[in-house]
């Protein structure tokens, strides 16, 4: 059967969009994090016709399907439970469809890049609103709506969902459905709301329900003038008062923070001034001329010697719609930021960001070449101090062996809208690269770095403290995006809202062979 299956494929795709070599599927069943189940082929088809069709045939042999977008995933959400799966990659469905900028709307295949659909949009003097994670060279549309999202524009704008506007979702079966804007017959695709909002199941959903074929965003004209500003704080009660403030002020773009752990890891990373690159792209950010040339020797002069590495950091971008209205938002930021005792410094960090949004993702391993791994969670503004220590309670308990084992950890921490704030703890240790990181990873960065032999002490320590910050997220009612199968997705919901979202699986994938185990379904 398998054998009749690939042929299907094969004509149906094209024999160069089915592959059945070990090294690719090894890869397809890696992410940043660790290796699944290889699958028995992936299929990249080149449109939705295809990808329905292709579909179909997968629904007459019987095998699980898992998608796949940009693949910087670290939570299992795309690596195969079975070796009878077929991996869909997405990256060939990547067209920008339709600019409407009069209209505020555009549409986009799923497959495409954020860089690729900020790049499309700019020169129409559009973006949407949230445009993109830091990963956004490589991290596609579908697999941010499929794993939530956030970070530039998140700050006034929110997460990832709340951009998006309509969606078309292939379920297992084949059958194409489309949803909130899209679901109007005989309109343009401008507005969400149209009745019951049956699209906002398919977000976040890990790739559990269907795969996303195309979306729709609104547009937004992004403001001309932009400050930053960077902050130092005592403690992480300073941080979460000031960063509370500043989300009440509702004036921030993005708004990130540091605390002395993952800053002394960034310290270590080659000095921003050593990067002629982005020396370049500050001061054409600044507007070139004098003005850039004033952003670049400040740049220069900095170096990275401005940040107390026993202090916490903050750091802010701000868009105004002239210079008076930044310089008012910058004013009142900095009144926020002032109320919680922060001490302001020079703005490197922020501006640097900003500069280049969608940089290398060369942060997936440690700037000694070390694994890296992520875990978050988000919470109420109020809250976060409270979650924060009682992550510190969790690494207390495994400070032994993180120290013998040689394993090291810091928090990134960031505002998500005016109402959120996510913590996310990171844990760095010495480990073999996946090929995952070979093939992805610039091979000029990789020849920097030292290679580690295979260290499983430690990385099975890594796997407890990992799954430990999780529970303790959930305890602590935080929520969290990229769910994929390692979150303890099903123990944080109330017992109707588990009941409705088994029964949403059972109509459109009543075999479960979408993504089997993903938000804890199928399993």
């Amino acid at each position: 059967m398998a054998t009749t299956l690939l042929a299907d494929l094969a004509a149906l795709l094209g024999a160069q969009n089915v592959l059945t070599d070990g090294a690719d599927r090894r890869f397809y069943a890696q992410d940043v994090y660790r290796e699944g189940r290889w699958p028995l082929a992936v299929i990249r088809p080149g449109s939705a016709e295809e990808l329905s069709a292709a579909l179909k045939a997968i629904a007459r042999a019987g095998l699980a399907v898992v998608p796949r977008g940009g693949g910087m995933s670290y939570t299992d959400g795309y690596l195969p439970q079975s070796a009878d799966s077929i991996s869909v990659d997405m990256l060939r469905m990547d067209r920008v469809l339709e600019i409407n900028a009069d209209d505020g709307y555009v549409t986009v295949e799923c497959g495409a890049t954020w860089r690729s659909l900020h790049d499309a949009l700019a020169p129409h003097g559009v973006r949407t609103p949230y445009w993109g994670p830091l990963s956004g060279q490589k991290a596609t549309v579908g697999g941010a709506l499929s794993q939530g999202s956030m970070f530039l524009g998140s700050g006034r704008h929110g997460p990832v969902a709340d951009s998006v506007i309509g969606l078309d979702v292939a379920l297992v079966d084949g059958t194409i459905l489309r949803l909130g804007s899209h679901a109007n017959a005989h309109g343009a695709p401008f507005f969400r709301q149209y009745g019951p909002d049956t699209m906002g199941m398919f977000l976040s959903d890990t790739g559990a329900l269907g795969i996303k074929t195309r979306a729709t965003f609104r547009l937004v004209r992004p403001q001309p003038e932009s400050r930053h500003l960077s902050f130092q704080f005592a403690t992480a009660a300073d941080l979460f008062a000031a960063m509370g403030a500043v989300a009440r002020a509702d004036v921030v773009s993005e708004c990130f923070a540091f605390d002395p752990g993952l800053q002394g890891m960034r310290m270590k990373r080659a000095r921003l001034t050593d990067d002629v690159k982005t020396l370049g792209k500050v001061m054409k950010a600044a507007g070139g001329g004098l003005a850039g040339l004033k952003e670049g020797a400040k740049l220069v002069l900095a170096g990275r010697g401005f940040l107390d590495e026993k202090q916490f950091s903050m750091h802010l971008s701000i868009d105004g719609r002239d210079a008076a209205d930044a310089d008012a938002k910058a004013a009142i930021a900095r009144a926020a930021a002032g109320s919680a005792g922060a001490r302001e410094v020079e703005n490197s960090v922020p501006k640097v960001m900003r500069a280049n949004p969608f940089a290398d993702v060369t942060s997936m391993l440690g700037p000694g070449g070390e694994r890296w791994v992520p875990v978050h969670g988000v919470t109420s503004l109020s809250r976060a101090t409270a979650l924060f220590e009682s992550c510190k309670a969790v690494f207390a308990r495994h400070a032994d062996e993180m120290q013998r084992l040689d394993i090291d950890h810091g928090y990134l921490i960031a505002g998500v809208g005016n109402s959120g704030i996510l913590i996310e703890p990171v844990l760095y240790w010495p480990e073999e690269r996946l090929a995952f990181h070979e093939r992805v990873l610039p091979p000029e960065y990789l020849a920097k770095l030292p290679k580690f032999p295979p260290n499983p002490a430690a990385t099975e320590a890594v796997g407890r403290i990992r799954v430990a910050l999780a529970e303790n997220f959930v305890m602590q009612g935080a929520v969290s995006f990229q769910i994929g199968k390692f979150y303890p997705y099903q123990r944080g919901l109330e017992p109707g809202a588990a009941s409705l979202l088994r029964q949403v699986k059972a109509i459109v994938d009543p075999e479960g062979r979408m993504n089997p185990g993903s938000l804890g379904l199928g399993n």
